[in-house]
């Protein structure tokens, strides 16, 4: 009896184990810099968080999503203009300590957060932030008469068939790739348009982060010869009445504006975050995410802001 239970024994341990479930993936660890650990920007730089809400209408209770992340920096003594992206999907310490997507933060907890999110996690001071929706970007590009792009066939493609698709939706019509001048709603469709073939090497949402920074370098290029009466009534008047929510005064605005406005000459330089090579996608919690390694991206970083400043070191009063 007691070598048939024996042998019932090693059958049952010679018998393979059912399959378990795959554990979930977890993110890697995410460590933000804190306060003191930030670098401070050289003298006169200043950057500004503008935040797109996937919404047409929205405000600082209800903001949505932030699909549409930027800093914009001006750096008056050494004339430039920078424009970084910050993909959409990015994997990011929340504030209550768990993993979560970027875009998210507003909706979850707050616009202040997320300035707070992505200056610690990218080792960056940002002066303001502003939230703009879709519609607010599109009033504001119809109010500059529109923006001008060079267009691939696939982008034109993509445009024509879009169920709202109108013939006045360019100049001229949109046929083929080319140059063209969009209307606000044309531009902000652009602008949204996800690639499923490489354009520039890019896909997806990193190809959306450079259809934002082309736009808006255009409009900054189309204001080369404003007076600054033109610009204090663009401030002031279009595009603070396009903001849905922000933590400026109309007197930072104008500030702003007036920084902007010494720049008018000024080169326009682009970056993006994550820098290639430094990320993977990730799913996690039934999201698509973008896991990236911070450190070599808050070093890209500052190389990016600091690029030409030992001219400025070595000759400071001379710099003109």
């Amino acid at each position: 009896m007691l070598k048939r239970i024996a042998a019932f024994l090693i059958m049952l341990m010679l018998l393979p184990l059912p399959a378990l479930g795959a554990a979930p993936p977890t993110p890697r660890p995410i460590v933000p810099l804190t306060e003191d650990q930030i670098p401070q920007l050289p003298d006169g730089v200043r950057f500004y968080l503008v935040m797109c809400s996937d919404r047409n209408e929205s405000s600082a209770k209800a903001p949505g999503n932030t699909d549409g992340i930027m800093l914009i920096g001006l750096d008056p003594k050494g004339n430039r203009i920078m424009l970084v992206s910050v993909v959409r999907d990015l994997l990011v310490m929340r504030p209550d300590g768990q993993p979560g997507r970027i875009n998210g933060i507003a909706r979850r907890f707050s616009l202040e957060d997320t300035m707070h999110i992505i200056s610690t996690h990218f080792g960056i001071p940002i002066e303001n932030y502003v939230l703009v929706n879709w519609k607010g970007v599109a009033d504001i590009i119809d109010t500059l008469g529109g923006v001008e792009l060079t267009l691939t066939n696939g982008e034109v493609i993509r445009l024509r068939d879009k169920l709202a698709y109108k013939n006045d939706w360019a100049t001229p019509e949109l046929d083929r790739g080319g140059t063209y001048r969009l209307r606000g709603y044309a531009a902000v469709t652009y602008m949204r348009i996800r690639s499923d073939v490489p354009v520039g090497g890019e896909l997806y949402d990193y190809r959306r982060t450079t259809r934002a920074r082309t736009v808006v370098a255009s409009l900054f290029d189309s204001l080369r010869g404003i007076s600054w009466q033109q610009a204090l009534q663009l401030a002031t008047h279009d595009i603070w009445e396009s903001i849905a929510a922000t933590d400026m005064t109309l007197a930072d605005i104008m500030a702003a504006a007036g920084y902007a406005f010494t720049l008018r000459s000024a080169p326009i330089e682009q970056f993006r975050l994550p820098i290639n090579g430094t990320g993977e996608e990730l799913i996690y919690m039934n999201m698509s995410t973008q896991q990236i390694e911070y450190e070599p991206n808050r070093q890209a970083l500052q190389e990016f802001i600091r690029d030409g400043y030992t001219i400025r070191e070595e000759d400071d009063e001379g710099w003109d």
